[in-house]
């Protein structure tokens, strides 16, 4: 079997098990991969210059999924971040963070995350789909895995 042909397998099974459940591998708690994440997260739910309670509770639920921690520590991270939301967040650090620290299949399901996020006031604007292929690619992550991502996304919102 070539290993493009592997990778697909490997990619198909994970959204196989992503589908029939919230995480399959909730990811041990670093709280600089937490700041990370919830960090891209919250400016995927602020990209369009507004942020409403879906995109908030999307934020929560997915870092709360992510990394097994309370709805009380998501909260605590998310109002950190947004106290500092007048001091951009460098994409590319944050991307490389997490790509030392999450194998593939974690990528693809932080950019699920992330699709969740932009899909949680059922419209994408110019700005969120920007974002999203920059993510992509930040993030390693292949276009043909980031639609399939996206399509994970709109199924487990509807």
């Amino acid at each position: 079997m070539s290993k493009n042909k592997s990778k697909e397998n490997a990619v198909i099974e994970f959204l196989k098990n992503w589908v029939s459940s919230d995480n399959p591998h909730p990811h041990e708690q670093d709280d600089n991969l937490v700041e990370a994440v919830s960090a891209l997260l919250l400016e995927a739910a602020m990209i369009d210059g507004q942020i409403d309670s879906a995109e908030i509770e999307q934020t929560k639920h997915a870092i709360c999924s992510f990394f097994d921690i309370s709805e009380a520590q998501a909260t605590q991270t998310i109002q950190k971040l947004s106290e500092d939301a007048g001091h951009k967040h460098e994409f590319h650090s944050l991307t490389k963070q997490i790509r030392e620290s999450c194998d593939y299949e974690e990528r693809i399901y932080i950019l699920s995350m992330l699709w969740q996020i932009v899909l949680a006031d059922d419209e994408i604007d110019q700005l969120e789909s920007n974002l999203m292929r920059r993510l992509s690619g930040l993030l390693f992550v292949s276009d043909v895995d980031s639609g399939k991502a996206k399509q994970q996304a709109r199924t487990r919102l509807a």
